[in-house]
């Protein structure tokens, strides 16, 4: 019997963003780092979603292989690493608000303030500039 073949994870654009972050934990991951300036290990362990360990470790070396995150060596403590959000991840930014948008108009139980969606939909493309300097502050932070 001929086994079939496996189709390659590039091609079609749903495709290629499942592989990437399809997963809900890498999904979970670069949530906390492009909206809520988590960088460190103990911070994404910290979620509320409660993400364990192995888990973790495996999904931030996912995201840093797909050219999502790039791991630094903090330069006050040697020993501790930190992530930063690359390009290709902070262009996820206006899907990611379009999404939180979305949620707050089907999902009952929304933890997002009732002001995001009707901001974002008045101005898109200032919610998504003041994400972005808030990422700059953040890296700017660390480096």
């Amino acid at each position: 019997m001929k086994r079939k073949q496996k189709k390659s994870w590039n091609g079609c654009p749903v495709r290629y963003a499942a592989g990437i972050f399809g997963d809900k934990w890498c999904f979970v991951i670069l949530r906390d780092v492009l909206l809520h300036g988590k960088r460190y290990y103990g911070d994404f362990q910290s979620s509320e979603e409660g993400i364990a360990s192995n888990i973790l470790a495996a999904r931030l070396g996912h995201l840093e292989a797909e050219g999502m995150l790039t791991r630094h060596t903090d330069r006050r403590k040697r020993s501790r690493v930190y992530y930063l959000p690359t390009a290709k991840a902070r262009a996820l930014l206006p899907a990611f608000l379009g999404m939180m948008v979305w949620s707050t108009e089907f999902d009952p139980c929304t933890e997002a303030p009732a002001t995001f969606s009707v901001a974002f939909k008045d101005d898109p493309r200032g919610t998504v500039d003041w994400y972005e300097a808030e990422i700059d502050r953040v890296n700017a932070a660390l480096k």
